[in-house]
């Protein structure tokens, strides 16, 4: 009869512990999906997931958490020199804006008005914040575009009657902003009455005119010198992708091309725009309109998974 040799046990019991360790390993690690609301700047991404704010370097890799609190935090936004990142945090009961450093450190609070406040971006100051809120609208159906400096005080209400996101241009002058938003409606491919649109607003005359749009959805505009980039679903594909408006003319063009999945929630930095698609950060170049994914890790303690008590 053969007979194991004595240190088989403990040899099946060494390769077990491996095997549970770099299964450990794994679960800790997550190639992740769902990273919404992405900002780049000169060197780093920031995005949510899982209701917190990380940030990775552009190259991707392994993301670093920078907000830990019970309370969702949403659109976080670089400054113009990526020291600090402004977001919307709903810490007290209350969706309100904060400051944080870009490499970790203690939120401060910006906003304190009882109605919600979205984050837009900064304004190109680099001392002030554009957000999106309700709380002089009267009514829960339409927001208007604020001012604020960051760290804190009145805000100053833009001469627009209604607004849900915007930007500002580089010489301060005009506010490219959406009156209305899809962004966060169920359906897609909508054709009707109230398809979304960018106005274009001259904060010094007041004039205005609209970014032709045929009856396709139009939204967050962003802004590269005297081109103004967006999305829209007016392809083929009826997909959300990037088009570009330059300067003063109404010449559109098709910039990214999807047409599986739309792409989401934008945003522009110093070269490049960073967006999600499919749950996936992509970069956009935009010297030669390369696309590239962002390879993003997660590694988390899974805490949600502890059982607790609700």
């Amino acid at each position: 009869m053969r007979q194991r040799p004595p240190f088989a046990p403990y040899a099946l019991s060494c390769v077990a512990l491996a095997l549970l360790f770099s299964a450990a390993q794994l679960g800790a690690a997550i190639d992740a999906r769902m990273l919404r609301q992405p900002d780049v700047s000169a060197t780093h991404i920031t995005f949510v997931y899982a209701g917190d704010i990380w940030i990775v370097p552009k190259s991707g890799g392994t993301a670093q958490r920078l907000s830990t609190p019970a309370g969702e935090e949403s659109f976080p936004r670089f400054s113009p020199d990526s020291q600090q990142i402004a977001f919307s945090g709903n810490y007290d009961g209350n969706q309100d804006v904060y400051v944080v450093p870009s490499q970790g450190g203690l939120a401060t609070r910006v906003t304190h008005h009882p109605a919600a406040d979205r984050m837009i971006d900064w304004h190109p100051d680099g001392t002030s914040l554009l957000f999106a809120t309700r709380m002089a609208s009267g009514t829960d159906r339409f927001s208007q575009l604020y001012k604020t400096a960051s760290g804190g005080g009145l805000p100053e209400k833009l001469p627009v009657a209604y607004g849900e996101f915007g930007a500002v241009s580089s010489d301060g002058r005009t506010l490219a902003f959406m009156p209305a938003s899809r962004d966060f409606r169920t359906w897609k491919r909508y054709r009707g009455g109230l398809t979304t649109q960018i106005w274009l607003f001259d904060l010094e005359d007041h004039s205005a005119r609209i970014v032709p749009a045929g009856d396709a959805n139009h939204g967050q505009p962003m802004w590269y010198g005297s081109s103004l980039y967006f999305l829209s679903d007016r392809g083929e594909a009826r997909r959300n992708n990037i088009w570009v408006l330059a300067g003063d003319s109404d010449d559109l063009r098709q910039v990214t091309h999807f047409t599986d999945y739309d792409v989401r929630f934008p945003a522009i930095g110093p070269k490049e725009i960073v967006f999600e698609s499919a749950g996936r950060l992509y970069l956009l170049d935009l010297a030669n309109e390369a696309v590239r994914e962002v390879e993003v890790d997660v590694v988390t303690d899974l805490s949600t998974l502890k059982p607790r008590t609700v």
